[in-house]
């Protein structure tokens, strides 16, 4: 099996050590089971991950309603 070395703060090794204490298993085993038990994160587009900011901003709904005041923008000029 392969090897995963982590970092962990002083409380949160304490923690895991009390917990594989309680359950008479090895530190490796209590991350192996909770990991297992996670559920699989979906991954997200990124229309989904900002759907809480659409809408939120007022304005013109077609940026090309400036048109008129902007008479002559994107034509090719030549010389």
């Amino acid at each position: 099996m392969p090897t995963v070395t982590v970092k962990f703060p002083p409380d949160l090794l304490a923690r895991l050590e009390a917990e594989a204490a309680r359950l008479g298993t090895s530190k490796s085993a209590v991350l192996r089971d909770t990991y297992a038990r996670a559920e699989p994160v979906k991954a997200l587009s990124f229309a989904e991950r900002a759907r809480h900011l659409i809408g939120t901003i007022d304005g013109p709904g077609n940026l090309s309603a400036r048109s008129k005041k902007m008479v002559g923008y994107g034509r090719f000029r030549r010389p």
